[in-house]
């Protein structure tokens, strides 16, 4: 059966959707999708979307897109939930935003891209705009939480039409990437990799949990009000996303060449790439649906995936003293790269899911994104230490995580706090982890 956490178990149960976390996960179980009632498959389309929203996603965009959405385009071309925005799950009062929020159609090939182009191209015809007057703005697609601000209110997208108010978020100090102005209209709420990999990746388990904690009514842990104090945590308008634009034969030419300086464009999550023409005649007449605008056209790549044996898990201790689990794999190619390590985020995740030697794991990688194991194929007795791999001490659990107590007297501790402190100087020539290293072990 497909593994559910807790907080999809949570998020799922909070829905009216007909079926419970443990029917949801018995039927994303199913290969062969024809076997499904109609009111299965809704329930799996509502629970995944909210669940992604919430920074817990239970599928990936491949698979919802591919897979569940196809089926029910297939079933019922004209349902009600093909031409809805996809909800965020709200909680408490909502208003109407200051315009609409509107999703984005999505290609996966560069054949879609082209056929994308040629409607470009046959909307120019029908209002005699040259094709010299066209051009297309490729941006990258941030992975982040969508949010509008009119420069008085920031507010979530919702369901496009009616969201809720987040200034807050601006009240705690929040910025605009940057050094942005208010009132820029449509963005995202976006962490910076480099600090949430440096900072936050112990803690939180993906960066949608911290954009998630940022527009929190309740106060926000001490971590992420650091990031906010810290600007890694910003509003991004779309308005100033670094973009390539050009000509529509440009386009077609070399598209691939066109989107390797957009994937590495910006310090935050990506998930594709963004197309649009900037003619605003041809976006009066092209217009929208209920869904997403005719004009416009996201790029995303497909996650490949490998099932993997595990060889080993292996525990590393941070300077915080908390204990994470690196599967070591039987070395895989994914997008081009040699994969052999992969974090398991936390211990009761390895504990719950029997991840050990000899588990058979689904390895996901997109693009550039670092892998992340999906679900565990066939479970194992779980690999557990019951010391701390760098002092010896006796481990104890909190919350979901193995925690070395020994706050005076492990080396690992030490050493990484070191490295933090450094590494936060800015200039630390000379001190990286290995000096480091060789210098506390000659109690310097």
């Amino acid at each position: 059966m497909h593994s559910i956490s807790p907080q999809q178990r949570t998020i799922i149960e909070s829905l009216a959707i007909g079926l419970d976390a443990d029917e949801v996960a018995e039927d994303l179980s199913i290969t062969e999708l024809s076997v499904i009632s109609n009111t299965q498959l809704l329930a799996i389309l509502h629970a995944a979307n909210a669940c992604y929203r919430a920074g817990f996603p239970i599928i990936d965009d491949a698979t919802y897109d591919h897979q569940y959405l196809a089926e029910l385009q297939q079933r019922d071309p004209t349902h009600e939930f093909l031409s809805l925005v996809e909800p965020e799950v709200t909680t408490g009062k909502t208003v109407t935003l200051p315009q609409k929020m509107l999703s984005t159609d999505k290609a996966y090939s560069v054949t879609e891209i082209e056929k994308w182009v040629e409607r470009i191209r046959k909307a120019a015809q029908e209002i005699n705009v040259p094709e010299s007057d066209i051009q297309i703005r490729i941006t990258p697609k941030l992975d982040g939480y969508a949010a509008f601000d009119d420069g008085e209110r920031l507010y979530t997208r919702g369901d496009g039409v009616r969201g809720q108010d987040i200034t807050r978020a601006f009240t705690r100090g929040m910025a605009v990437a940057q050094h942005g102005m208010r009132g820029l209209g449509p963005g995202e709420i976006v962490i910076s990799k480099s600090y949430f990999t440096q900072h936050l990746a112990e803690q939180f388990e993906n960066s949608r949990n911290i954009q998630a904690a940022i527009i929190a009514e309740k106060n926000v842990e001490p971590a992420v009000k650091q990031a906010i104090n810290e600007q890694a945590c910003v509003f991004y308008p779309f308005s100033l996303l670094p973009n390539w634009t050009g000509s529509l034969d440009e386009v077609l030419s070399d598209f691939s060449a066109l989107l390797e300086p957009i994937w590495d464009a910006v310090d935050y999550d990506i998930d594709g790439v963004i197309l649009e023409t900037t003619h605003p005649d041809i976006k009066t007449h092209m217009g929208a649906t209920r869904h997403h605008h005719r004009w416009q056209i996201a790029f995303k790549v497909n996650d490949e995936s490998a099932e993997v044996e595990v060889l080993n898990v292996t525990p590393q201790t941070s300077r915080t003293g908390r204990i994470s689990p690196v599967a070591e794999l039987v070395p895989t190619k994914l997008s081009g790269a040699t994969i052999s390590r992969a974090t398991v985020h936390h211990y009761n995740m390895v504990k719950t899911n029997g991840v050990g030697p000899g588990a058979v794991v689904q390895l996901v990688r997109s693009g550039l994104v670092i892998p992340k194991i999906e679900k565990v194929l066939h479970a194992v007795t779980p690999q557990l230490p019951e010391t701390c791999p760098s002092c010896g001490s006796h481990i104890i659990w909190e919350a979901d995580h193995l925690i070395c107590p020994n706050k005076t007297d492990c080396s690992a501790q030490t050493e990484n706090t070191l490295v933090h402190f450094f590494k936060s100087l800015g200039n630390n020539d000379g001190f990286g982890p290995k000096v480091i290293e060789k210098l506390h072990q000659h109690d310097m």
